[in-house]
């Protein structure tokens, strides 16, 4: 799992702080982005890896170490030489299944795999959830707070408004947003695509939320990190 903490230096860490203060320099809006590792702990995707594992390696053992011929010429004898007891099968199936668990929780990409898009996709949406109430985005006066949150594992972003927000939006209308951010994880420029997303956020959002004479920065502009494995 990569540490997140790396993701931004001190000097990007400021571009953001810029980029929301400027976003919200044109909308009532008031946006806070988050950053976590990880949305869900996907326990059965684990699961899955390791019993693939254990599998695999019970059929390596199996060919290379028992003493049986593979071409269907030991079907004559009246019992095969079995170098591989009970007790071995099981201990392969056991140690396969425990080692498999081990690598995939620390091989992002792997356990991806065994995860499916709408598991990660729903996880993602009650990390979004909660972050919005730690980070009581719900607080301001006029319930116009957003949250964008990048989700490291899950190469996602979740976009959730207050009340007066979703009067107007949802997640769904800020595929742009979350694309050019996604984007510019993808290629490691992670300051440079959340900058531009939030700018984009901003934008959107003040088509229907514009500034109000008056308005004050209810919510801090700083970029917050949000690690579930430390």
């Amino acid at each position: 799992m990569k540490n997140i903490d790396t993701f931004f230096d001190n000097n990007g860490r400021a571009r953001i702080r810029d980029a929301v203060s400027e976003a919200e320099s044109h909308t009532s809006a008031e946006i806070v982005p988050v950053l976590t590792d990880c949305s869900g702990r996907y326990d059965r995707a684990e699961d899955l890896f390791g019993f693939f594992f254990a599998i695999v390696s019970l059929a390596f053992c199996w060919i290379n170490f028992q003493d049986v011929i593979t071409d269907g010429a030991w079907q004559t004898q009246q019992a095969p030489n079995l170098q591989l007891g009970l007790a071995i099968i099981i201990l392969v199936l056991v140690l396969g299944f425990v080692v498999g668990t081990f690598v995939v929780g620390r091989i992002g990409w792997l356990r991806r795999l065994f995860c499916s898009r709408r598991e990660m996709e729903a996880c993602l949406r009650e990390k979004a959830i909660q972050a919005f109430q730690m980070h009581r985005v719900s607080k301001t006066k006029e319930a116009t707070g957003v949250i964008i949150l990048i989700s490291s594992f899950e190469h996602m972003v979740y976009v959730l408004g207050d009340a007066e927000i979703s009067k107007h939006f949802n997640n769904e209308d800020f595929v742009e947003v979350k694309d050019t951010i996604v984007e510019g994880f993808r290629k490691g420029q992670h300051a440079d695509g959340l900058v531009e997303g939030i700018r984009l956020c901003g934008q959107k959002l003040k088509k229907h939320c514009p500034l109000q004479p008056g308005d004050e920065n209810e919510l801090c502009n700083d970029l917050r990190i949000w690690k579930q494995f430390s």
